[in-house]
């Protein structure tokens, strides 16, 4: 019986001083084990086309690196440009890449200046017709040429009425909502509708922004951003407008023609169709407005491809024109998103690959001062 208690006191005493062992532990555990991540806020604006996938990333890198707060404005393409060029952000995101003369300008000002596209999506045309709920709408592409020029001014144009014989369509003055800020998902527009169309191409053009012919007819409505123009669909009867595929929901969507005279849906699927024949060596320290992109990914050749297709392009300057921590913050939101954040590519939206991802990368390694 001695014996025994001989064992247990034995016992408790080890036990004890293995209780008392992790008690002096935890200090030193926690020093050690707590990541050194730079603490810095990374501003940037743009455009509102891959907003919603911004959004997504954001939340999920926050997750990962709690002392770097990302924010983004929004507030369109041409705002994203023209804040990054006079500093006010530290990076920008733009459908299309800066003009020469503003890469040359920023370039002058940051040293360097890096376009990468990092996100791609399809703009689709919304409709909201009462009698026929969210049912899928056929426009052919010269058909939406002629809607958007005034010749066709009712729904139930026989041109479209022929396009969609299981519908019955309203004898409704069309309503177009467009973009009135400077828009990169309006030059995605314009710039199919100049590709498709030569009349377009002449009278109209393409740009951030245009003068809409429905404007001086009084059937244009202007909106701020894709949810702007998303919302004024939703509450104006019988009216068409263009949004970025994310911006869609409960809003009927037209299936338009594309190339091969398929009528398609845009879906992630059908928009990585479309860039599934790009083909382009990108340095994202160049003047990227040379390579023309957007004239590879838009009205492709290809069956299942949806016809009006873009990349977005995130903008961000030289590592010297950032404070040291600031740089590596955003090295490290780079990293993820081009390596990690692929696992999270939001609803409606594609992600880019190859030499897309390369330049993030790239840039990355270029921020963190390797």
């Amino acid at each position: 019986m001695k014996k025994l208690v001989a064992i247990g006191s034995v016992v408790l005493a080890a036990v004890a001083l293995a209780l008392l062992g992790l008690l002096l532990r935890p200090t030193v555990t926690s020093q050690t084990a707590q990541p050194n991540y730079p603490s810095a806020t990374l501003s940037g604006s743009g455009a509102t086309f891959p907003q919603a996938q911004i959004n997504v990333w954001v939340s999920e890198f926050s997750k990962k690196y709690p002392t770097i707060k990302v924010e983004y404005a929004g507030g369109g393409s041409g705002k994203g440009q023209s804040d990054f060029i006079q500093g006010v952000v530290d990076f920008a995101c733009s459908d299309v890449p800066l003009k020469t003369a503003d890469w040359e300008k920023a370039r002058s000002a940051y040293g360097a200046v890096y376009q990468i596209p990092w996100v791609a999506g399809g703009v689709a045309f919304v409709f909201n017709i009462p009698e026929l709920g969210n049912a899928t709408l056929r426009l052919s592409q010269s058909v939406l040429v002629n809607v958007l020029l005034g010749r066709v001014e009712y729904w139930d144009d026989p041109s479209i009425a022929s396009l969609n014989p299981g519908l019955k369509l309203p004898h409704q003055k069309i309503i177009f909502v467009h973009r009135s800020d400077a828009s990169g998902t309006t030059n995605v527009v314009t710039a199919f509708l100049s590709k498709v169309s030569q009349e377009w191409r002449e009278r109209v053009g393409a740009g951030l922004t245009v003068q809409w012919p429905l404007d001086s007819v009084g059937r244009g409505v202007g909106a701020q951003g894709n949810q702007g123009v998303a919302q004024t669909v939703r509450n104006t009867p019988y009216s068409l407008g263009y949004v970025e595929l994310a911006y869609t929901k409960n809003l009927g969507v037209v299936a338009l023609e594309n190339a091969l005279g398929e009528y398609i849906i845009p879906t992630p699927e059908s928009v990585a169709k479309a860039l599934e024949g790009v083909s382009v060596k990108l340095d994202p320290a160049s003047d990227v407005s040379k390579l023309n992109l957007l004239d590879q990914t838009l009205n492709v050749k290809a069956s299942g491809a949806y016809p009006i297709v873009s990349v977005s392009y995130l903008i961000v300057k030289s590592p010297s024109a950032y404070p040291r921590e600031k740089a590596k913050a955003l090295s490290l939101f780079l990293e993820w998103v081009f390596t990690e954040g692929q696992r999270y590519i939001a609803e409606g939206y594609a992600p880019v690959a190859g030499t897309f991802l390369e330049a993030g990368r790239s840039v990355a390694k270029l921020l963190s001062g390797q």
